[in-house]
């Protein structure tokens, strides 16, 4: 799978706040010299140079500086694996179709969607059930992280079958379908960590549609998918 990474000015921004947090903790590091001059028993003024030690100020806001600017930056480049949720976007296209003289089985075509709308090659899946399930994952970021370019968004993970009898749901054959690599890193760190991250990430979460046979275009909203039959 092509994961797009698009860089622009809240990425040079971020770029020079951790260049801006380097300089600080160098300084820091290096400490400061003070020139102080004075004259000798011979009348020659000469200078001497005192270290004043390392100033922990300056260390401590370029550590801060650094921690946020690479956390962001992270962020930025992580979330460019999922489709921005600035408004409605569309993201797949499903085609399902029944099979004759072949009980609770769809033919499922899915046609996916990248970053920027084009339709990617289709696939096809035999599913078991009388309905098509698609499932992804959600992450809602923290308001604020739009300044620095940043957004919601969304990836399919999984293409799955259901039945309408509760009965077959627990005994009958079951048909799951990874996506795009499933639950990623990022999105099992968002869930695993929320003690650091909950600034950033507003919730992070998976939801599903499902219909019957049919041709729907999908759409991720701000909250979850929706099909819309064509």
């Amino acid at each position: 799978m092509t994961l797009p990474v698009t860089v622009g000015w809240p990425q040079f921004f971020l770029l020079l706040l951790a260049v801006l947090g380097v300089i600080l903790l160098v300084t820091a590091l290096r400490g400061r010299r003070h020139v102080e001059r004075f004259t000798d028993e011979q009348g020659v003024v000469r200078r001497l140079r005192r270290h004043r030690g390392i100033h922990w100020g300056q260390g401590i806001s370029g550590i801060v500086l650094l921690a946020v600017a690479f956390s962001l930056l992270w962020a930025a480049f992580a979330l460019q694996t999922y489709l921005g949720l600035t408004s409605e976007v569309k993201v797949a296209h499903i085609r399902a179709t029944t099979i004759t003289n072949l009980k609770h089985t769809l033919f499922v075509e899915l046609t996916p969607y990248d970053n920027n709308g084009h339709a990617q090659p289709p696939q096809t899946f035999q599913v078991a059930g009388d309905e098509w399930v698609l499932q992804g994952n959600i992450l809602k970021i923290a308001p604020w992280l739009g300044i620095v370019g940043l957004h919601s968004g969304y990836k399919l993970t999984r293409l799955e079958g259901r039945y309408d009898d509760i009965k077959l749901e627990n005994t009958a054959p079951r048909t799951a379908v990874e996506l795009n690599g499933g639950d990623d890193n990022f999105f099992q760190t968002m869930n695993a960590q929320r003690s650091w991250v909950t600034p950033f990430v507003d919730a992070a979460y998976g939801n599903a549609v499902f219909q019957r046979d049919g041709s729907y275009d999908i759409f991720a909203t701000q909250d979850a998918l929706i099909a819309r039959k064509v």
